[in-house]
């Protein structure tokens, strides 16, 4: 035996017994005698001894510990794991035989098996050998992200392991985290490869391309051959960042790659460089065969996806959307939730004349489009994140929740919450989307954890109040509301949900004051305007005497059921209380009792809309404007369903017509804009001239709202579509310090 592998040995058995947790048990003299086998450089000789040994009745644990290890160091892991898994799963477990157990595991191959014994090692002595394990193994998967929870974990307490420090800095850059990144190379020998690479990544991450080509490019002169393509690959990240293609692409040709992550950046670099024709050969061998079969079991969809839709678009700028269509179809039905696919799909089908699925795609794409966020936009907004990467993270999951995957969102949250003990924000986000999956009970649950995490954050008082209300327990939420305000009376969310929590229970006099303070911190909030308008033009909803006023109009009806005017008067009170399907019925009675009553066809369509009804919404929108042409009113709710429909020039028809008849707030000028840009998506013949009605719209938003964080949002969009890039960039920048304020507010306090 050589005597580095003597010397393993001998650690790996002293190392064992030293962690065993059966060490308390008396050494027996042959163990000894084993030990000093290994010594001698006698392996074989150990593991016959110890052999002998465990053949003995009660032969004691560590023996098999001992053995098990042995085993593993001279690379009989199939042997190994069969001695140790007993020790494993007993009672209680032994960490030190479950990370031995868990090496064999690994290699043999049983990644699953591997990565269940160094989790159970790790429950039961958080700092075991296996948190290093675990987090390689995982990285080795190419799951740097997944790893840094373990890897962070060992190097904080093991901060001369510079391997497991590089990992981990590498998941840390995954997960862009620069700082924690940083701080894990700090003091690292920086001229080492590896720790260059990374800091060319982090520089990207802080959004100085320049930088990382400084970084890089020596380091391309002559890459170690392990780290060549990650190199090659980040120095062409950057040259696309200050628009050098040519730079990118001869990075890129150099790996002659064949990993379709790789030809895909190759691609988008031709294509930047105005090669069209190169992008579309590269991807084709590539893509070409998915459209006749799924991409492999273990091939990443996302990734699947962005191939196939940069081909597509790639043949529809080639003047080719015949070629393009069935991959921009196969890339919205691998990812049904990314607007930007839908939208290329829409112009695809619109070229080739066939309006109806146009308007179908554009339609979906609007309302992808309405859920994003500023963590979408582009630009450089995000970069202010990057110092606070819980909040970041936190961010991301609930976007990735509003593109319907929930699941996902809560894993990001849990991971998050792992890295972050002490930060009630990704339990507080959790809860939220817990209870907008209808799973109320564990997201009560999981507020409750952020509340022992900081019992007097007003975000989680808040957020157990709302969750409370869901489950019809009014006077526990009214008190969280309460505690939430008086620690931040400026959380304008608190305001609301207190608000209409009030309404429900009649006690409008006091919900008003809450709506009132709410158009003060946010005078341009449109659903508080309309509840205090509803509050103010409303008879109170209980009388002098204390009785009930919907109980009241509903004796009314049962003493009058032929009375119109009654059944719509009951409908119209259940529908300020957000009663929505209670309200549906006795206005669906006033309509039938009196067809030319426009004031319940519009009560009605507003139910029916609430209600997910939305054909038989427009329908009695639709009746409204013929029986109230002159009225502003129906006009905007016509307008306002039309547009959530993707109908865009008709909703552009009907909101303005709407801002004709009545002096328009910012809201109704919003529609306007959106209506008309959508419009542009769906007729892209007409899309510079509709494209300029929006911003006009937009403009004329802003001007009466300067503080529109949602207009001057639109606006930045509209211009950058228009090719005026330096505008676009002046809205974007007043659009982020608004969202920044929107915040603050939110939260009465700087964000950590």
């Amino acid at each position: 035996m050589r005597a580095s592998g003597k010397r393993l040995a001998a650690l790996a058995l002293s190392g064992l017994i030293a962690a065993s947790a059966v060490e308390a048990q008396e050494i027996p003299p042959a163990l000894g005698e084993a030990m000093a086998l290994v010594e001698q450089g006698d392996t074989a000789g150990a593991i016959a001894a110890l052999d002998e040994l465990v053949e003995q009745p009660g032969a004691p644990g560590i023996a098999f510990a001992a053995l098990g290890a042995l085993l593993l160091e001279t690379g009989n892991a199939e042997r190994a794991l069969a001695v140790l898994t007993p020790l494993a799963d007993g009672d209680p477990p032994d960490p030190a035989a479950l990370f031995n157990a868990g090496r064999a595991a690994e290699a043999l191959g049983r990644l699953q098996n591997a990565a269940s014994y160094y989790q159970r090692s790790i429950e039961v002595e958080p700092l075991s050998p296996a948190l290093r394990a675990l987090g390689m193994m995982i990285g080795r998967l190419g799951r740097a992200g997944d790893a840094y929870e373990y890897l962070r974990s060992w190097a904080e307490a093991n901060p001369n392991d510079q391997d497991a420090r590089l990992a981990a800095a590498s998941g840390a850059v995954e997960l862009q985290r620069p700082a924690e990144a940083e701080e894990l190379l700090e003091g690292l020998d920086p001229t080492d490869p590896r720790s260059r690479l990374l800091r060319g990544r982090i520089l990207l991450l802080r959004d100085d391309p320049w930088g990382a080509l400084a970084e890089l490019r020596p380091l391309a002169e002559e890459p170690p051959p392990v780290l060549e393509p990650s190199i090659r690959s980040t120095l062409a990240e950057a040259y696309l960042l200050v628009g050098e293609a040519e730079g990118a692409i001869e990075q890129l040709e150099r790996l002659a790659p064949e990993d379709p992550e790789l030809v895909g950046r190759l691609a988008r670099a031709y294509y930047q460089a105005g090669r069209t024709g190169e992008a579309i050969a590269a991807l084709g061998p590539f893509v070409e065969p998915l459209v006749t079969a799924p991409p492999p079991g273990d091939a990443p969809t996302a990734l699947a996806r962005e191939l196939t839709y940069d081909y597509g678009r790639f043949l529809h700028a080639a003047g080719e959307p015949d070629r393009a269509l069935p991959f921009l179809r196969l890339a919205a039905d691998l990812d049904p939730n990314l607007a930007e696919t839908f939208q290329m799909l829409g112009q695809a089908l619109s070229a080739l004349g066939r309006t109806e699925e146009a308007e179908t795609a554009i339609r979906r794409y609007q309302d992808l489009a309405a859920g994003s966020t500023i963590l979408t936009a582009p630009g450089d907004a995000d970069q202010r994140n990057l110092d606070d990467p819980t909040g970041h993270a936190v961010r991301l999951a609930l976007q990735r929740a509003g593109s319907g995957d929930a699941d996902g969102a809560l894993e990001d949250l849990a991971r998050e919450g792992r890295l972050a003990p002490d930060d009630p924000r990704p339990a507080i986000a959790a809860s939220s989307v817990l209870l907008h999956a209808g799973r109320r009970e564990e997201a009560l649950a999981a507020v409750e954890r952020a509340l022992d995490m900081a019992p007097t954050n007003a975000d989680g008082l808040y957020q157990r109040g709302a969750v409370l209300m869901a489950i019809q327990e009014p006077g526990e939420a009214e008190e969280m509301f309460r505690q939430a305000l008086t620690v931040s009376p400026r959380h304008v969310a608190a305001l609301s949900d207190f608000a209409v929590l009030l309404m429900s229970q009649g006690r409008n006099d006091e919900a008003a004051r809450h709506l009132r303070r709410v158009l003060e911190l946010r005078p341009d909030d449109p659903l508080a305007q309309r509840h205090l308008d509803q509050l103010l033009n409303e008879t109170p909803a209980t009388g002098s005497d204390g009785g009930s006023e919907i109980d009241r109009l509903r004796s009314s009806v049962e003493l009058d059921p032929e009375n119109p005017g009654a059944w719509a008067r009951l409908g119209e009170a259940l529908l300020l209380e957000r009663s929505f399907r209670a309200a549906e019925e006795p206005l669906r009675r006033a309509v039938e009792l009196d067809p030319t009553n426009a004031g319940a066809r519009i009560a009605l369509a507003s139910a029916l809309w609430e209600n997910n009804r939305p054909e038989e919404s427009l329908l009695h929108a639709r009746e409204a404007t013929a029986l109230r042409p002159a009225d502003s009113a129906p006009h905007r709710l016509l307008g306002g369903i039309l547009l959530w429909r993707g109908e865009y020039l008709e909703a552009t028809e009907s909101l303005e017509r709407s801002t004709s008849l009545a002096e328009p707030d910012a809201e109704q000028l919003l529609e306007l804009a959106r209506a008309w840009e959508g419009a542009a998506g769906a007729e892209p013949g007409r899309a510079g001239e509709l494209l300029q009605r929006a911003e006009a719209a937009y403009r004329r938003a802003t001007a009466l709202a300067p503080e529109h964080s949602e207009a001057v949002y639109g606006l930045a969009q509209v211009l950058r579509q228009l090719g005026r890039t330096e505008e676009a960039g002046a809205q974007m920048e007043r659009y982020q310090a608004l969202y920044d304020r929107d915040q603050r507010d939110a939260r009465d306090a700087p964000p950590r």
